[in-house]
């Protein structure tokens, strides 16, 4: 029996308390009247009851797509305020207890960020080459630009489009990095282009935890993946590739049904979250931000380097993570990590930024 605060969230996913055509009604309704956050809501948890449903389907996902923004070049995918079913009881010992959570809306980038666009973003000279436009006036570079360039030697062949190797003749192609995920990424890192980007009434940051896998899940409720319970495939996935050192462009399998590429394997994604193995256990059952404070930070998702059990929506990994500027190692220098951005406006940020470190 689960304690009183957290039945009403429950309730929403019984089969007898849902009825996915009455619930399709209703958000046709509100869909007629303007209110399209509303409409989203109630069309995901019909489509949760029932995603089989082909009407059910489409009118959520045209909701969704008109909810939808680009803003910085990067799509940006709505995902609906509401409960979801996060964790898993039949897991990792730390993916458990299964527990409902409510989330305010928000949306997720399409993608994760790609090593162009970064650059970008952030002003910096395109890759190759991947630093500031005015080195010398940035904090740290005289101890961090070593570490910056080792950076840059692993992104060069892992987040290219191509051959990955800037020293091999490719005829007259120009060098493409912008098709997939930018690797060797610290937290610092992702941090920082959220508060480049962050205005007083947009705020970018890296998803909670919760946040994330709401989105990976893609509106299915209790499914293993992104995609539903059947196993890891090279059909669905870019995972189980160790030995072959490269990365698949990030949108070579299709979406789930938030529109989001790439959230099982490809490359493992920064949350804000500190971890906590037992923060499931005592956590808010409303906008859970993570723990207050801890050593290192979640990584969610898989990658292309990682077997099937890794790259579910709720396996939870993490690490430390140090800045380029610090000019010291850190455990994010891999070709396996990287991030998305997630986006809120002033109406439905709920929660404190992280605080880059």
């Amino acid at each position: 029996m689960l304690p009183e605060p957290y039945r009403w969230i429950a309730a929403q996913f019984e089969p007898e308390e849902g009825n996915p055509r009455l619930l399709f009604e209703i958000a046709r309704s509100l869909e007629n009247d303007g209110d399209l956050p509303s409409a989203a809501m109630v069309y995901d948890r019909a489509f949760g009851i029932a995603p089989h449903f082909a009407d059910i389907r489409q009118r959520r996902g045209e909701v969704l797509n008109q909810l939808a923004v680009v803003e910085h070049g990067i799509h940006f995918r709505y995902v609906p305020g509401g409960p979801f079913l996060m964790g898993s009881n039949h897991g990792e010992a730390d993916e458990g207890p299964w527990h409902p959570v409510w989330l305010s809306p928000y949306w997720m980038a399409e993608t994760p960020i790609s090593w162009a666009a970064y650059c970008r973003l952030m002003d910096w000279t395109a890759p190759p080459d991947g630093v500031p436009q005015n080195p010398q006036r940035e904090q740290g570079w005289e101890n961090g630009q070593f570490h910056l360039g080792l950076q840059a030697k692993i992104r060069w062949h892992y987040c290219e489009s191509g051959t990955g190797d800037p020293e091999e003749a490719r005829g007259d192609a120009p060098l493409d990095y912008d098709t997939k995920p930018m690797v060797a990424a610290s937290w610092q890192e992702a941090m920082e282009l959220a508060d480049h980007l962050s205005t007083p009434s947009i705020r970018y940051s890296l998803p909670t935890e919760a946040q994330w896998e709401k989105a990976a899940r893609g509106g299915l409720i209790g499914a293993r993946h992104a995609w539903g319970d059947t196993p890891p495939s090279r059909e669905c996935c870019d995972f189980n590739r160790l030995w072959e050192c490269s990365i698949f462009p990030m949108t070579t399998f299709a979406p789930n049904d938030y529109g989001l590429y790439a959230v099982n394997g490809g490359v493992w994604e920064w949350t804000g979250d500190w971890y906590d193995r037992d923060y499931y256990r005592h956590s808010p059952d409303s906008d859970p931000q993570g723990p207050s404070q801890g050593e290192e930070k979640v990584l969610r998702g898989g990658s292309w380097a990682d077997c099937a059990d890794a790259v579910t929506v709720t396996f939870r990994m993490s690490r430390g993570s140090r800045s380029w500027r610090d000019g010291e190692w850190g455990e994010h220098l891999t070709p396996t990590i990287g991030f998305r951005l997630c986006r809120m406006t002033k109406d439905t940020a709920t929660a404190p930024r992280p605080k880059v470190e």
